[in-house]
């Protein structure tokens, strides 16, 4: 059953951060009632989400959705990862409903609460794959198979962008969910002028290309 208290605070957090597009609140809020009550049997987040806090349906919910109107783009290919409790990749892929998403998490049970949501929501052209990230170019069908990545409070170090480099097209880029104070960037990749450092509650998205 959808918490219409839910679907009442994504609402208003959303109203509050200006945000006057389209969004679909049944399947946003079925995303966060699935991982409160997951969340009591496995650690999936560290926010305040019992009872939810504003700051939780910033985090989870209104940063990604946000993020997701930045893109000009429909129809692409989406690679999150980390993707750990599912945000921002499932929010993202709700409101990029015509965009595939493959979902990169190493831990066995929270890839098995990416697979409930993914049925939980009806979310389509959406996979998990179980995987650390030192073995993913093993699998050679991700090479130059992301449009985008996305990924939230990763370190960028160069085995990381190595592996990112390896995992976009050419032009593809980077939404990067980051803390305030988190400026160290690889020389290898750029903040994109047109949206540096756009601010998502206490956190930033840092939209980023590789240098040429």
């Amino acid at each position: 059953m959808v918490n219409n208290l839910t679907q009442q605070m994504i609402t208003e957090r959303l109203a509050s951060a200006g945000f006057d597009g389209e969004f679909d609140v049944v399947a946003l809020s079925g995303y966060v009632d699935l991982l409160v009550k997951w969340n009591r049997k496995i650690n999936l987040t560290s926010l305040d989400v019992e009872p939810l806090t504003a700051l939780a349906i910033d985090r989870l919910i209104v940063e990604p959705v946000l993020a997701s109107a930045l893109l000009d783009e429909h129809g692409i290919s989406i690679i999150d990862l980390g993707t750990g409790g599912g945000s921002p990749a499932i929010p993202f892929k709700i409101q990029q409903s015509s965009s595939s998403l493959r979902m990169i998490e190493s831990r066995s049970r929270k890839c098995a609460f990416l697979r409930e949501a993914i049925r939980h929501i009806g979310l389509n052209s959406t996979s998990v794959e179980e995987s650390r990230f030192e073995l993913l170019k093993s699998q050679v069908h991700l090479k130059s198979s992301a449009d985008l990545i996305t990924l939230r409070a990763v370190r960028l170090d160069d085995e990381l962008v190595g592996l990112i480099c390896w995992l976009l097209v050419p032009g593809g880029r980077v939404f990067r969910f980051a803390n305030k104070n988190d400026t160290a960037m690889p020389t290898s990749l750029r903040i994109d002028s047109s949206h540096a450092l756009i601010p998502l509650s206490d956190s930033e998205l840092q939209i980023l290309s590789f240098i040429d």
